[in-house]
């Protein structure tokens, strides 16, 4: 079981991924995985060394948020369910293929690999009236398997849920506004679900350093107590916040990335 500290290190975690990603619609892993990367010294633990668990325990934690999200949208009628049946199939397999060739992975690889997401997810907020203005991208059926695939390799390779890269593919495609935010989450279910699965049965096992309660690469205790908190915030502040405070909030993820990424190469 986690010790009182590491229970409340996962709470204020989930607590931020939640609120943050309730109002801005930002990949919560982008937060929770730099954040583990700074915190797990403290508690004796390397993340090199817990990288699979560590990534895995959080993309799954996030599943709940992202499904109820999804079908909430779909209730509604705000997604494009054409654009998703092109893509989804190849999102869902790269989930499972980017699971499996994570566990084979250095922490170099994850390093360039999160790297280049968290620079796109800064393009996505910093030139979003710019990407706008761009012309839709024509993309023909047959690509959209190997695009699919790529989208989710890509990001679960780089710890992301799909949300960086299924939100540069709305764009791209020039999805309908009140329909963009509803397919990017079911590209999000998609890749995270698959995922799952690749990360409860890994292509290489890990040392578990003595911790229990594992289901494959998932750490079940840590993960429900970070899915209960992200999901209770992501409740509490739904609908919630207005221009200004997802300004804020933009800015300040954007500014917390950096010092990431400077953090993540220099230590």
């Amino acid at each position: 079981m986690p010790s009182i500290e590491m229970f409340f290190l996962l709470l204020f975690i989930g607590a931020a991924t939640g609120s943050v990603a309730s109002v801005t619609k930002i990949a919560p892993a982008l937060i929770a995985i730099p954040a583990l990367y700074f915190f797990l010294p403290v508690f004796n633990l390397s993340f090199q060394s817990l990288m699979l668990p560590v990534i895995a325990t959080c993309i799954i934690a996030f599943i709940p948020a992202h499904l109820h999200a999804w079908i909430t949208s779909m209730k509604k009628g705000e997604v494009d369910s054409q654009q998703l049946i092109n893509f989804a199939p190849g999102v869902a397999m790269g989930g499972v293929i980017g699971a499996q060739l994570l566990s084979l992975s250095s922490l170099l690889i994850f390093k360039m690999a999160f790297s280049l997401i968290a620079l796109i997810s800064v393009v996505n907020i910093v030139f979003r009236p710019q990407l706008d203005k761009m012309q839709a991208v024509q993309i023909g059926k047959s690509w959209c398997l190997p695009i699919g695939l790529i989208v989710g390799v890509l990001s679960l390779l780089s710890g992301n849920d799909g949300r960086v890269l299924g939100n540069l593919l709305c764009t791209l495609k020039k999805i309908e506004k009140t329909q963009h935010q509803g397919t990017s989450d079911g590209f999000v279910v998609f890749a995270s679900i698959a995922a799952m699965i690749g990360f409860i049965y890994p292509a290489q096992t890990f040392d578990h350093l003595g911790l229990s309660g594992f289901a494959g690469a998932v750490h079940l205790p840590f993960m429900i107590i970070l899915s209960c908190s992200h999901w209770f915030f992501y409740w509490l502040c739904r609908s919630k916040g207005n221009e200004l405070d997802k300004n804020v909030l933009s800015i300040s993820f954007v500014v917390f990335i950096v010092c990431s990424l400077i953090r993540l190469w220099i230590s």
